[in-house]
């Protein structure tokens, strides 16, 4: 039988990502920091756009009340529900990847890229502004994904990363994070002090001796006499060489050659940067709790501007002016939307910080031991939002609460293990409680696997021998035959 080519009709029906769902996907995923940018740019090629005068901002933001029980108060009707994007809408051809929004195919510097050479140098400078702005903020976000598998540790880190000043010492207090997540203080100085080794050399030292010792220890060059001279900084700074010959046991010649070498050394790590590293995190959302004790959730508005439309412009232009009709109308099109879409992405990341604060009342209350199993999916389900949404709306959305400052998808932890009341208990929460029971040990009771299984089966967590000896390697504490000898040495 011979093959010929033939043309054949079909018909079927399949879901296209328009250019402004796009849109709305973008800013769904944007921080506050890249959206107000970008509004930026907004307000600047559209004459039909306003920001609203902050004088007139008389409205308090909607707060929503979640109570001991977990129910959720306050809540207003939605809004734009006529209206809604339907973010869902194809997500899984647009892809799951929460990545930033220049990865999604439609960049924004692009939008208008090449109609105006002006607009052209506005987006490269918007482009650079972002990148500074945010480069202290990458430099060190990386290095905590880098240095600790542990979210529990992560998440010490970035409270930790709040303490940093200009200079990049560390000026915070262990102690009040320790007990905002109520844990040892012992814990936070042990993620405190391996953060000491992250770049620029000095980041997160405590004093400027620890800051110049951490650069000379890298360099191999903090030799016994360069360590005095370090121990004695004051005299240096009254130029009292020959008490620092003595102290260093070295004579002139030698004393010139290691002050040549501090001066080599960078006394403020983050100087270069020149970024106000307190500031280098927007909250998107805040959480208080009330005199009644129930947690109030609030959305920070004041981090964005408000935008209006020119409606009055809009009508004089276009009967004045019949040729600018298409242009007035395409631009009154783009506003509606792009205000729209803002309201829409409030809306999304309020309805998750909701969820997430109602799911994990007990850490809010208790602490990290009580931090309890959650999934995207779990979340998904409950809002009625694709998996992707709630994927994209808490990447880089920040939550300011009562315990620290944390980043929304650090609520979200596995499972492992049964608790009493067939209810999880989290990847996270069993981890610490292994490594509180091995702190705990003396040189005559050392625990074996087994004996922590029981002891959390004590407790209503029920884990098998190898999980216990798999979170204890991943936690890098050894056997307990290890522990034994080291314990008696």
């Amino acid at each position: 039988m011979a093959l010929t080519p033939k043309l054949e009709m079909r018909q079927s029906q399949s879901l296209l990502m328009t250019p402004q769902l796009r849109q709305a996907i973008n800013l769904l995923q944007m921080s506050n920091l890249e959206l107000s940018e970008v509004i930026e740019q907004e307000l600047g090629k559209n004459p039909l756009l306003e920001r609203e005068d902050d004088t007139s901002r008389d409205e308090e933001p909607l707060p929503r009340t979640i109570d001991d029980d977990g129910a959720v108060a306050g809540q207003a009707e939605e809004e734009f529900a006529p209206d809604n994007i339907d973010y869902d809408s194809n997500f899984d051809d647009f892809g799951s990847d929460s990545a930033g929004y220049e990865e999604t195919g439609y960049d924004w510097a692009d939008y208008n890229r090449g109609k105006n050479p002006h607009l052209d140098e506005d987006f490269d400078y918007c482009e650079k502004k972002l990148a500074d702005t945010t480069s202290v903020y990458t430099l060190i976000e990386q290095q905590i994904d880098l240095s600790f598998t542990s979210p529990r540790h992560k998440i010490i880190a970035r409270l930790l990363s709040e303490g940093l000043d200009d200079a990049g010492y560390f000026r915070g207090n262990t102690s009040d994070i320790a007990q905002r997540l109520r844990t040892s203080e012992k814990e936070v100085r042990e993620v405190l002090q391996k953060m000491k080794s992250f770049e620029p050399d000095g980041l997160f030292a405590e004093n400027l001796k620890e800051c110049l010792t951490i650069q000379l220890r890298d360099k191999n060059r903090c030799d016994p006499a360069m360590a005095l001279l370090l121990d004695n900084l004051g005299l240096l700074a009254e130029r009292r060489l020959k008490d620092l010959q003595k102290i260093c046991g070295v004579d002139a010649e030698d004393l010139d050659g290691m002050i040549a070498e501090l001066k080599t050394l960078n006394p403020k790590p983050l100087a270069k940067y020149n970024n106000d590293i307190t500031s280098y995190i927007i909250p998107d959302v805040f959480v208080k709790r009330n005199a009644a004790g129930d947690y109030r959730i609030e959305l920070n508005n004041m981090s964005l501007p408000r935008l209006l439309i020119n409606r009055a412009y809009y009508s004089e232009i276009i009967r004045r002016d019949k040729s600018s009709r298409r242009f007035l109308k395409e631009n009154l099109s783009h506003a509606n939307f792009l205000i729209k879409a803002m309201h829409q992405r409030a809306d999304t990341i309020l309805r998750v910080s909701e969820e997430i604060v109602r799911r994990q009342l007990d850490f809010f209350e208790k602490g990290i031991d009580y931090l309890k199993p959650l999934s995207l999916r779990d979340v998904a389900y409950s809002l009625e939002m694709h998996e992707s949404t709630v994927s994209r709306v808490t990447n880089r959305k920040y939550m300011h609460t009562p315990r620290g400052l944390f980043e929304l998808k650090f609520f979200f932890s596995q499972a492992a293990g049964s608790y009493i009341g067939n209810e999880d208990t989290s990847t996270l929460a069993i981890k610490h409680k292994i490594k509180q029971l091995i702190e705990a040990e003396t040189p005559d009771n050392i625990l074996s696997d087994d004996n922590i299984v029981s002891l959390l089966a004590n407790e209503g967590v029920k884990i098998a021998r190898r999980t216990v000896a798999k979170y204890r390697e991943a936690l890098k504490l050894p056997t307990s035959a290890e522990r034994k000898r080291q314990k008696r040495a």
